[in-house]
């Protein structure tokens, strides 16, 4: 079984649409949703749903492992709300899972910018060598993990900001392997931030947090930065 974990804070616009959609994937699966403290109707919507919702600390990290905690699947795989998954994921996490793989993640693309934005697609694009190559994961290619091998990792280290650079760095050595599957099945995830803060603003910001991350700066003053 594949345990779906979605954290989420003030989620309300997309919880019942990705709740939805994960029902209606073929495979045997459980989904938790892990809330970090929403104040709208995130989680009223979401327990209309025949799923588990949790309550956690806020934060990512925090709340993926609140849900893995209580996961009761052989495979860990972490959707943000703002996804949309395609039809046949768990069958192709199931297929990585059975030829040899450790984990891995999907290709990155954006629903709700335009199909022509060259900018966007280079960065949906860049994003996805970078993880393939380079085994630099972030949260929004749907990383999934075998639960051994989570348990083995100690889970993700309960920080404020940047906890899936974190977990790739510790992945690396599965990743030379060949143990860190690069899915081509596509993953869809909302461009808002970039819809509302500007595309190169919001792209600068987010190498100016990383850049702040390999310094040093500590993750909850990064977090700040990253949501103002």
């Amino acid at each position: 079984m594949i345990s779906i974990i979605v954290p989420v804070l003030n989620e309300e616009n997309n919880i019942a649409q990705l709740i939805s959609s994960l029902q209606g994937l073929e495979g045997d699966k459980e989904i938790i949703i892990s809330d970090g403290g929403s104040e709208d109707s995130t989680r009223e919507l979401a327990e209309k749903f025949n799923v588990t919702v949790i309550n956690s600390k806020p934060g990512r990290a925090f709340q993926m492992n609140a849900g893995a905690n209580i996961a009761r699947g052989q495979v860990l795989w972490f959707v943000h709300a703002d996804s949309r998954v395609s039809s046949t994921s768990l069958h192709d996490i199931n297929d990585a899972i059975n030829n040899g793989a450790a984990g891995g993640f999907f290709k990155l693309r954006f629903y709700d910018s335009d199909s022509d934005d060259k900018f966007m697609n280079f960065i949906a694009r860049t994003s996805h060598t970078r993880a393939k190559n380079f085994c630099l994961i972030f949260g929004d290619q749907g990383l999934f993990l075998r639960r051994d091998i989570f348990n083995e990792l100690g889970g993700f280290t309960e920080i404020y900001l940047m906890e899936d650079w974190e977990i790739s760095r510790r992945l690396r050595k599965l990743h030379k392997a060949g143990k860190i599957f690069a899915l081509d099945t596509i993953i869809n995830t909302s461009a808002r931030r970039y819809i509302t803060h500007g595309k190169y603003k919001t792209w600068l910001k987010m190498n100016i947090v990383k850049a702040l991350y390999i310094l040093g700066c500590p993750t909850k003053f990064l977090r700040s930065i990253y949501e103002r």
